[in-house]
């Protein structure tokens, strides 16, 4: 485990123990063009850069397993901490929610988020979020890092199911294992009682395990604020 990783996980840990609110080798994958509409060089804020990805599942067993609260309340304390007087200058967010379809926000700036969600998709292409979002944040990463001082996380929000993504395992593991060599974490979350944890040993990712929604939402403010450089 890196110990970037693991700070992750040492920190989420010491939140959880308080009652304050607080195959055979792949190609190496070649990152497509960024979505349109991310935060080019000449519009940063600052040399110090930080990508924060935040790749959440909108399909109907979100709500069937109770999760989708949870979703709105993080979403909602990630906006409140990127939106810091010295954060807004340093944290690019990006956002793909996923289920039958995928819907893709590129890099923004805090105020952009948008914290409107509803889990109502039938379906979950899961490995295509994870491959399209891996590249997005890739790109972004690339076209600024000589540049600029970046830090990256991606936090990955699903209980599990994947249906029908165009996408293999392979492919979103291939994708995941680029973000590792620029030393972007990614992080996925288990939810208790729902069995999400084979995926994260299929992608072989660090996870981090979530019992209810008031840990979920602490998890999605922890990550958004270490996030910083």
């Amino acid at each position: 485990m890196d110990n970037i990783e693991q700070e992750y996980i040492n920190d989420f840990e010491k939140y959880l123990t308080t009652d304050e609110d607080t195959t055979e080798p792949q190609e190496e994958i070649v990152a497509k063009k960024g979505l349109r509409g991310n935060i080019t060089y000449d519009e940063i804020r600052s040399v110090n850069q930080a990508l924060l990805y935040l790749v959440v599942d909108k399909s109907s067993s979100m709500y069937h397993n109770g999760l989708e609260k949870g979703i709105v309340d993080g979403l909602n304390e990630v906006k409140k901490v990127v939106n810091g007087v010295k954060e807004s200058k340093y944290i690019q967010t990006a956002m793909t929610f996923f289920g039958s379809t995928l819907d893709m926000r590129p890099f923004k700036y805090g105020e952009c988020i948008d914290t409107s969600y509803e889990a109502t998709e039938r379906q979950s292409r899961m490995y295509d979020a994870i491959v399209e979002s891996c590249s997005n944040m890739i790109s972004q990463y690339d076209d600024l890092i000589s540049e600029c001082k970046i830090r990256g996380v991606m936090l990955i929000l699903t209980d599990g199911y994947e249906a029908v993504s165009e996408y293999d395992l392979d492919d979103a593991k291939n994708a995941l294992k680029e973000l590792k060599k620029r030393e972007i974490v990614c992080l996925i979350t288990t939810f208790d009682g729902i069995g999400s944890l084979k995926l994260c040993n299929d992608l072989g990712i660090e996870t981090i395990q979530i019992k209810d929604n008031h840990q979920l939402r602490i998890l999605m403010k922890l990550v958004s604020q270490h996030v910083m450089v």
